[in-house]
């Protein structure tokens, strides 16, 4: 009887869990069957959005650094102050991307294999839009 209780709240409680992070694992979904497409965004020259311009960027400064002393923390600054001077980096006031958020994504850009760019700037892209 017990068990049988235990297993409706994991039930109901995974649930609760699948609807708060939906969007998240709808990414996860599209990446697994190679259907992730690129999220809508504000364009930036009638060919690509902002977004993917920094994105663009962020990714090129950190496997193929111009500078002999280019690093992730001025890849990261510099993919913000695009995000920035081009009104795409806070909404409502508020960080689009967090902390958190944007240490994960450089150190995923970083690990990632060349042959994986196109994806892993899909993935990029569908976190912060």
């Amino acid at each position: 009887m017990e068990e049988n209780k235990i297993t409706a709240i994991t039930k109901e409680k995974e649930e609760v869990l699948k609807d708060a992070y939906k969007d998240t694992l709808e990414i996860l979904d599209a990446y697994d069957h190679y259907t992730l497409t690129c999220p809508e965004g504000t364009y930036y020259d009638g060919n690509e959005s902002i977004e993917e311009v920094a994105v663009g960027m962020l990714y090129d400064m950190i496997k193929n650094p111009v500078w002999y002393d280019c690093n992730k923390q001025m890849a990261a600054i510099k993919f913000l102050l695009f995000l920035e001077w081009n009104n795409a980096l806070y909404v409502d006031g508020e960080k689009r991307i967090s902390d958190a958020l944007l240490v994960a994504l450089i150190l995923m850009i970083e690990k990632s294999r060349d042959e994986d760019k196109e994806m892993i700037i899909r993935i990029v892209l569908n976190c912060i839009c």
